[in-house]
């Protein structure tokens, strides 16, 4: 894991508990709408 993602995981590691219901769930949407989108990037790559 590079270093960026080590900090990257530190600092959800800390806010997390912190965070409402609801953030929690926005940030959720918001990162499965980020893997959505990466998968479908790398699908239409393979098909090009």
């Amino acid at each position: 894991m590079s270093e960026k993602e080590e900090k990257i995981l530190k600092i959800f590691e800390e806010i997390l508990p912190e965070m409402s219901e609801i953030e929690k769930e926005k940030l959720l949407s918001f990162g499965e709408g980020m893997a959505f989108m990466k998968d479908k990037d790398n699908k239409d790559k393979n098909e090009a």
